[in-house]
């Protein structure tokens, strides 16, 4: 038997997630459905591949304190730099192909900053190369990870990385596993942990859960199925520390950026 409702009486709304507060995440497990929080606007809405501001925003409020200075060396369309003004950090961003007066026109491999001077860095590079994001031929997001060029200009970025970052201090790495038609599968996460943990400290790894809208059309899931593939479902988050000066197995210290050849990369 259907029971009328009370006069004046309406039903709730569920919350839309994009409007809803922030919160720390307790686990190493994120979802964010919504790219930004607040009912606000973090980031270039129309930049290709943007960060989910949560992920940002749950990383400054753990490993950062107001008045620190947060760096994206591929800061495509903002988003970590109008999250670490919100919360009160100051911010720098680079990219190679700048779309916002406040991103500085930067090689990634070769900044313009003193060394030690973040208080924490932030990266999302491209994910080999599914994205154009712009036509710079230097951009990282033309090379292929199946190729022999990806990791290399990485290894340069994460080699700066070090350098302007103040010992003792975090970054976090975003990205995602790759899978090509023609190419198959190409582990990125697992590829550039290895990396990250030859020049920092490992602290976690954190799971993000994917609400990409191609997940769910009908086109993509049945190409999947026919193809025998996995679409990606979620992105790794790589929490670093930086420590001591680490050596090379052969005894020399780890080249800086700037001493290899090439233009630099560009990202998200």
């Amino acid at each position: 038997m259907k029971t009328s409702r009370p006069p004046g009486l309406r039903r709730l709304a569920k919350p839309r997630p994009d409007r809803l507060p922030p919160r720390l995440e307790p686990t190493t497990l994120w979802d964010f459905p919504s790219r930004n929080y607040g009912g606000g606007v973090q980031g270039d809405g129309a930049w290709p591949g943007a960060t989910p501001a949560q992920v940002i925003w749950n990383l400054l409020r753990r490993y950062t304190r107001p008045g620190d200075l947060v760096v994206d060396p591929m800061a495509g369309g903002g988003t970590t730099l109008d999250v670490a003004r919100e919360l009160g950090r100051r911010a720098l961003g680079y990219d190679l192909a700048p779309r916002r007066p406040d991103v500085f026109r930067a090689d990634a491999r070769k900044l313009p900053l003193e060394s030690g001077k973040a208080g924490f860095v932030f990266v999302d590079p491209p994910y080999s190369n599914h994205l154009r994001y712009s036509g710079d031929p230097g951009c990282l997001g033309r090379l292929d990870a199946a190729g022999g060029e990806y990791y290399p200009a990485m290894e340069a970025a994460l080699d700066e990385i070090r350098r302007i970052l103040a010992p003792g201090r975090h970054l976090g790495l975003y990205v995602s596993d790759s899978f090509a038609k023609g190419k198959g599968f190409q582990p990125l996460g697992f590829e550039l942990f290895s990396r990250l943990r030859q020049r920092f400290d490992p602290v976690d790894i954190v799971a993000v859960a994917r609400h990409n809208r191609v997940l769910e059309r009908g086109d993509y899931r049945r190409a999947a199925e026919e193809g025998g593939f996995f679409l990606r479902g979620f992105n790794y988050l790589f929490i670093f520390r930086r420590g001591a000066e680490r050596r090379r197995p052969d005894g020399g210290r780890r080249p800086r950026a700037g001493r290899r050849g090439g233009s630099g990369p560009c990202g998200k």
